[in-house]
């Protein structure tokens, strides 16, 4: 009974491994060879590249308070930085001759949902009889997705709603007039004249000393 029991296990056991053998590389086939592909179904909204700009414009002025044989400056040459300062990125913009400068922040749809704030002021750079404007505007940017898709700027200077950026800058240029004390003589010929006569007394004092 023992060997007919042994035998039987021998048997099953054998019949279990040729069943393995052969499901398992069957299976693993299916598995690697025969799956679908994954395939990315997802759609990105519409209109993420579209794109807008908000324009800033510098409008430079310069009050010229000089003597009238001489002349003022232009606005020509003044340098302005436009700020954000959650990340400290900047741009500069010089005026030209007539005192005007811009720049140009563009978004797009990725922005959609996204507040924007910066700083434009003048650089004082030092220039002689020049007072600079200290004046800083705050720029706030909200961009949206309009009815086509499309990312519109919701624009506010210093608080208030805005459809256009101008931004103002006056500076001043002063040259003080000496004052007028009466005498347009020339100073150095009365200079001479005093030592002469200096030199006048001097001569007498010692001639009367010699006559005693």
């Amino acid at each position: 009974m023992n060997v007919k029991r042994s035998w039987r296990k021998a048997v099953l056991l054998a019949c279990a491994v040729a069943v393995l053998a052969v499901a398992v590389p069957v299976t693993l086939s299916y598995v690697f060879d025969d799956t679908d592909p994954v395939v990315n179904t997802f759609l990105p909204p519409e209109g993420l590249n579209n794109q807008t700009a908000v324009k800033v414009n510098i409008q430079k002025t310069v009050i010229n308070t000089v003597p009238e044989d001489q002349e003022g400056i232009t606005p020509e040459g003044f340098r302005f930085v436009l700020e954000e300062p959650l990340t400290g990125k900047k741009q500069e913009a010089v005026s030209d001759f007539q005192g005007k400068a811009s720049f140009e922040l563009p978004f797009t749809g990725v922005d959609a949902g996204t507040h924007f704030c910066y700083n434009v002021y003048e650089l004082n750079d030092g220039a002689e009889n020049v007072t600079y404007s200290e004046i800083i505007y705050e720029i706030q940017v909200d961009i949206a997705m309009n009815d086509e898709n499309k990312p519109v700027a919701k624009v506010k200077l210093d608080g208030k709603d805005t459809t256009e950026l101008t931004l103002k800058f006056e500076n001043l240029y002063t040259i003080t007039v000496p004052p007028d004390t009466g005498d347009h003589g020339h100073v150095a010929v009365y200079a001479a004249m005093m030592l002469l006569c200096a030199g006048g007394m001097l001569m007498l004092v010692r001639k009367k000393k010699s006559a005693e």
